[in-house]
């Protein structure tokens, strides 16, 4: 008999509404839906085939009438709304989910995959693929070069339905079709008063098996081709859906795009080797959140660096694609032999900006990685390994050698070459003999009078020294609580910095400027201010009709005498500096994160000073930071990043 069935749970688990399979998901349901249904078609790709494998995103509506056993489905939704009243949260489920089923049609979200096996095993019972999608929870037999590894992205579809219910129609290569619904709900009285389990399936009420007769299903559901067909009922389809999947794909499966191992077409628009370049232009380029351009350039353009480890720690080869750029993200895309991107790796110690594709082809690499990615396939970590240890061990040789590669790169690729316009002409060629007698005047003794050009000189501040970063893990004996004595201060660690002025780099003002400006600065001010306190020394009233608001005053004077920098909390990019200065007064500071060759400015996302929070003007200016002449200043900075690197500060000028 063909109907809806939702087994008894003989009075023991109850089932609420938050399933913790599609709780996974939900957060980011559009993402999780391309990603997982992406990867589980690509490991179901046929064997030996040259061919990529073809998914497609399509909305389909169907008459409500035509919903299988629409009645009975109705009759669960009024059940569980019964069962759970006094549920707010799982009201509101029901009661839209009633809404859906009593439309004259009801939207469906068709996801097709071409160039697969299918989905084996629909007459076999316990075995195959059909039943690790219908009925396996939590468990996978995919080898080391597939995606998945808990078998737990099966609910990502379950996400984005009003009904929380999926139809499954397949073909395998034995001509074998099969057609089942599973339905994620709730646990509700059946008809005989029993509780029952929260998943009900729809199919051969029997032993809950899939409709085999080719007869027996519907039209709309049935598979033609090899392959699978994936329903999603009351899809609860977003005004851009379409734009947040190709986004996802494109962030996800660009290399198994590029590599021809996959076509992606949702909607009308179809993603393939050839369309991605101008699809990621339309979709990615300039959104923020979106690095695939980046990696795309990186994994195809000519004056990319290519690195290769033919047997990376004897797991198999590894290969790297870096290409420096001034606008890159510093990233690189952490990618598997499925062509599926895990994570975007940054925390890169270079003087310059990249972006890369790590990818990982050896089996045994591939194995080694798959049983330390969590459910959402968008991390490495290695506590999930059964050998902890071993694990961080590999990983940490990972980043090791991605560090030693880069750094490798010859800098003068990616540096910026200093043009003054017009000395071309007064330097020699390539090729030219500099040595060669110039030529002669017309008129013997007489000379061409000299060309004049003009030159803007631009005046630079000398570049502060490196203040390194010490943690309590290279220091023995170091104690995290222990505050700072005045002789670390007097250490080795000091920095002369004297001739920091500021962070802005395009400082351009001569000796004659600078003297007339001090001049002014002397003729304005008033001796009589002297005798003022300390206090009103660095403050400056100022009345705004009948209020008044105290603003700190800034000392231009002020420098930057002691200095030292150290990270309290590395998981967190927490660092403390402590400072001392020539004087007295208010400050504006920032640091800058240092490489071997120059550095860049470093976004703080907090800072304290005696506990009290200091504001911080577009995530590098912070202050105003109040400085006793030759006394300690403690400064709690929070990078945005969580990074242990070397940093350098100095004082604003204005």
């Amino acid at each position: 008999m063909i109907n809806w069935n939702f087994p008894s749970n003989n009075y023991g688990q109850v089932t609420g509404l938050n399933d913790a399979g599609i709780e996974t998901f939900k957060g980011n349901p559009w993402d999780s839906l391309a990603r997982e249904i992406s990867q589980n078609s690509c490991d179901a790709r046929v064997s030996g085939s040259i061919e990529p494998v073809r998914v497609e995103f399509e909305i389909k509506e169907l008459p409500a009438s035509a919903f299988p056993r629409k009645d009975v489905f109705i009759n669960v939704l009024n059940q569980s709304l019964d069962y759970w009243k006094e549920n707010t949260k799982t009201v509101s489920f029901f009661n839209q989910a009633l809404n859906v089923m009593q439309s004259d049609t009801i939207k469906f979200l068709k996801i097709s995959d071409y160039n697969t096996t299918g989905l084996t095993g629909a007459d076999k019972g316990h075995q195959g693929g059909w039943h690790n999608l219908i009925k396996s929870v939590g468990s996978s037999n995919k080898d080391s070069k597939s995606g998945g590894s808990f078998g737990i992205g099966k609910h990502a579809p379950f996400a984005c339905s009003d009904l929380r219910t999926v139809f499954y129609s397949t073909k395998d290569q034995k001509g074998i079709e099969a057609f089942q619904g599973v339905a994620k709900l709730v646990t509700h009285y059946n008809e005989q008063g029993e509780p029952t389990q929260g998943t009900g399936y729809y199919g051969q009420k029997e032993k809950n098996e899939p409709i085999l007769n080719k007869e027996q299903i519907n039209e709309f559901f049935r598979r033609e081709e090899v392959g699978t067909d994936i329903f999603i009922a009351g899809f609860n389809a977003e005004k851009d859906w379409e734009t947040k999947v190709i986004r996802s794909v494109l962030e996800s499966f660009f290399v198994a795009i590029l590599d021809q191992k996959l076509i992606v077409k949702v909607g009308e628009t179809e993603i393939n080797a050839e369309t991605i370049p101008s699809i990621l232009g339309q979709y990615t380029k300039g959104e923020p959140d979106c690095l695939s351009f980046s990696y795309y350039e990186a994994y195809t353009l000519s004056n990319t660096s290519k690195f290769v480890n033919d047997n990376f720690e004897g797991l198999g080869e590894i290969r790297m694609y870096i290409l420096p750029g001034k606008d890159a993200p510093k990233r690189v895309a952490m990618v598997r032999s499925t062509g599926m991107k895990i994570y975007d790796k940054g925390s890169f110690r270079t003087p310059f900006k990249f972006s890369g594709v790590l990818i990982a082809d050896g089996d045994e690499i591939n194995e080694f990685l798959r049983k330390i990615e969590p459910p959402t396939h968008t991390a490495w970590e290695a506590e999930r390994h059964d050998d902890p240890s071993y694990a961080k061990g590999i990983i940490k040789k990972l980043y090791g050698w991605m560090n030693e590669q880069i750094r490798s790169i010859t800098l003068g690729d990616a540096a910026e070459e200093l043009d003054v316009e017009g000395l071309s002409d007064y330097l020699p060629d390539k090729g030219e003999d500099i040595n060669s007698t110039p030529a002669l005047a017309e008129e013997e003794g007489e000379k061409s009078e000299p060309k004049e050009i003009e030159l803007q000189v631009n005046y630079r501040h000398s570049k502060p020294n490196t203040v390194n970063i010490i943690s309590e893990g290279d220091l023995p004996g170091y104690n995290k609580e222990q505050e700072v004595e005045e002789s670390d201060l007097d250490s080795g660690m000091d920095l002369d910095i004297n001739s920091i002025d500021s962070f802005d780099n395009n400082i351009e003002q001569n000796n004659e400027e600078k003297e007339k400006e001090e001049k002014k600065d002397s003729e304005e001010h008033d001796p009589s201010e002297d005798n003022k306190s300390g206090e009103d020394n660095n403050t400056d009233l100022e009345h705004s009709g009948e209020e008044k608001q105290l603003q700190p005053k800034l000392n231009k004077n002020l420098r930057i005498t002691k200095s030292r920098i150290f990270c309290t909390d590395p998981t967190k990019g927490t660092y403390k500096m402590t400072l001392m200065s020539n004087e007295e007064g208010y400050g504006y500071v920032g640091v800058n994160i240092i490489g071997e060759v120059g550095g860049e400015k470093a976004e703080v996302r907090s800072a304290e000073q005696f506990g009290e929070k200091v504001h911080i003007e577009d995530n590098v200016k912070i202050g105003p930071i109040r400085f006793d002449k030759n006394e300690r200043t403690v400064i709690i900075i929070t990078l945005k990043e969580s990074l242990r690197c070397a940093l350098e500060v100095a004082i604003y000028a204005n």
